[in-house]
């Protein structure tokens, strides 16, 4: 292990960036969100703590008192004669108003913000040098998101007061600073939010070089870093936390194993998994391109993004990919193979809504702040037409699509991110997806996935998932002369089906190898689900949807765009009277 670290607590982007405004003054009220908000942060070379003894000790060292403020432990200083000074003020409170707050403080939102408020103005007054800060942790329990209608009573006095802070002239002109603490913005009143006397500032999680100077500066055991050095560990661990980093360093003192590659893998993916609440989960495949029968056009286009990816030129990486086409083509698969290609992890956005207030808009910011602080990183969404929402909901959900579609739309267009952050948006329904999510500068490159044409091309995706599940061969047998017998067109999860069942079929009647006669009987049985006109609907949209003539079909490629265009009127037709009769 190199030699210990010795960065100063401050050298993080976001602390300096706070600095910068406390000293221009005109803002005194600061909301501090974002998955760093949860971690420890250095208040010296050696010694870490939580977020507010960082404001504390660090950001806020030159100020004469230091509140702290959450509902489960109530105010707090750091100070004792501050305290007692606090306390001084309450005894001359419970004189005038017959209380008895000196000896009980109540920790309620409304009451405690009454009496800090009683105390600071006192202070302002009698001593004119007198500077304070207030953190406020765990903001949302003190304002939190809702209707004002809806919220109880002592909520909208405490969102009350904290706005009339931010703009009192006396706690502007004093060095008075309120911080307010909070996983996520969404979960925090939108009002308290909006106000422009308020400024948001993103904590986020460590990066690179900071992770790197608690590795080195924590004084882990020398094996810990005997198979990887501290510099790569750096590099691997992009995403997590120096808590979690700890909990690495912790596992690997305890046990007396070193860290290694895989191990780190691991452990990161479940991390991962943990902080985001369960809403990504990571895609694992242990096999390329290669592997991917048929599309020839479409992993040509993918396998230029990987070159591009890994020559480090991420300014001609497309910002994401619609990949479409009729059910069962082999889209899910197709992505999975390319992120194993190239090395990058992948990660599925699973379903991040909530029948809670709020609660949708916070699980989707903590994942956007997760996704920018683990790139490279591709993200897939299945289903894309159902999952992201629009704008046309029309007040149908109180707004949340919306905002949630507004939030998503602008994360992916941020060209900052190219390269960075790819997203896979899959779907057999591309014209369902807003247009504004697939245009250029977001998922700009369209991928038109197609079920196999003849009876070579059904051969050979049966010989690649034969290969893949691992169903031994009778010799000789020509897969491609029985599949010329099949009348009509398979998919690959057509032909998959017909491979476990012949899986399912060789154990029982306990034959070794997979014989031209079960695989004739079993294709010549096979029947799957009739409904030609969707999946011929399927078909042709994801023509109109793809953006390179090279991905499709010579059936396609040939025809003119509004001889598809006007099948697809016809198709819709049908599909409108079958729904209709219930027959879809």
């Amino acid at each position: 292990m190199g030699p210990q670290s010795e960065s100063q607590p401050t050298s993080a982007e976001w602390a300096r960036a706070l600095q910068r405004r406390i000293r221009q003054r005109g803002i005194n009220a600061f909301i501090l969100h974002g998955p760093g908000v949860r971690d420890i942060h250095p208040l010296s070379a050696r010694r870490h703590g939580t977020i507010g003894q960082f404001l504390a000790e660090v950001m806020f060292a030159d100020r004469a008192v230091i509140v702290l403020y959450d509902r489960g432990s109530g105010i707090r200083f750091t100070d004792p004669q501050a305290e007692q000074d606090f306390r001084t003020v309450l005894k001359a409170y419970d004189k005038v108003g017959g209380t008895n707050l000196a000896l009980v403080q109540p920790r309620d939102p409304d009451r405690a913000l009454q009496l800090l408020e009683t105390y600071l103005l006192y202070e302002l007054k009698e001593n004119p040098r007198f500077s304070a800060a207030v953190i406020i942790d765990f903001a949302e329990t003190v304002a939190p998101a809702g209707d004002p209608g809806q919220l109880p009573v002592e909520d909208r006095n405490a969102i009350v007061t904290l706005r009339r802070w931010s703009a009192d002239p006396l706690f502007l002109q004093r060095q008075v600073t309120f911080c307010l603490v909070s996983e996520s913005t969404a979960a925090l009143n939108a009002a308290l939010v909006a106000d422009a006397r308020t400024f948001e500032l993103v904590v986020p999680v460590p990066d690179e070089h900071e992770r790197y100077s608690y590795l080195t500066g924590r004084g882990a055991t020398p094996q810990t870093f005997s198979r990887i050095d501290a510099h790569k560990v750096a590099v691997l661990t992009s995403g997590l936390t120096r808590l979690h980093l700890e909990s690495l360093l912790a596992e690997a003192d305890a046990n007396g194993a070193p860290l290694d590659p895989d191990a780190l893998a691991r452990e990161k993916k479940r991390l991962i998994e943990e902080a985001s609440g369960g809403l990504l989960s990571f895609l694992i495949s242990a096999t390329g391109l290669d592997a991917v029968a048929g599309n020839a056009g479409a992993k040509a286009l993918l396998r230029e993004t990987a070159a591009a990816l890994r020559q480090g030129r991420l300014d001609v990486v497309p910002m994401g990919f619609l990949v479409c086409g009729p059910v069962g083509t082999g889209k899910s698969f197709m992505v999975r193979c390319f992120a194993a290609e190239i090395g990058i992890p992948v990660v599925e956005l699973l379903n991040f809504r909530s029948m809670w207030q709020g609660q949708t808009e916070s699980n989707l910011e903590r994942i956007l702040g997760l996704l920018d602080a683990l790139g490279p990183i591709a993200v897939v969404i299945d289903e894309a037409d159902a999952a992201l929402g629009n704008r046309e909901m029309k007040g149908a959900d109180s707004g949340v699509s919306e905002r949630v579609f507004a939030s998503l739309a602008a994360f992916m267009g941020d060209t900052r991110r190219r390269g960075k952050v790819i997203w896979f948006l899959m779907t057999s329904r591309p014209d369902l997806v807003p247009v504004d999510l697939k245009r250029q500068g977001r998922a700009e490159e369209h991928i038109a996935l197609f079920p196999p044409a003849n009876a070579d091309e059904r051969a050979r995706v049966f010989e690649s998932l034969r290969a893949r599940l691992q169903i031994p061969l009778e010799a000789g047998l020509d897969a491609a002369a029985l599949f010329r017998e099949v009348p009509q067109a398979m998919s690959p999860a057509d032909i998959e089906a017909v491979l476990v069942r012949a899986s399912r079929r060789m154990a029982i009647e306990n034959q070794p190898a997979l014989s031209a006669n079960l695989l004739q009987e079993l294709i010549a049985d096979f029947q799957p689900p009739d409904y030609p006109a969707e999946l011929e609907y399927q078909r042709l949209i994801a023509a109109c949807e793809c953006t390179s003539r090279q991905l499709l079909p010579p059936d396609l490629a040939g025809l003119p765009h509004e001889a598809i265009a006007q099948r697809l009127r016809e198709l819709r037709a049908v599909l409108g009277q079958l729904r209709n009769a219930g027959s879809l």
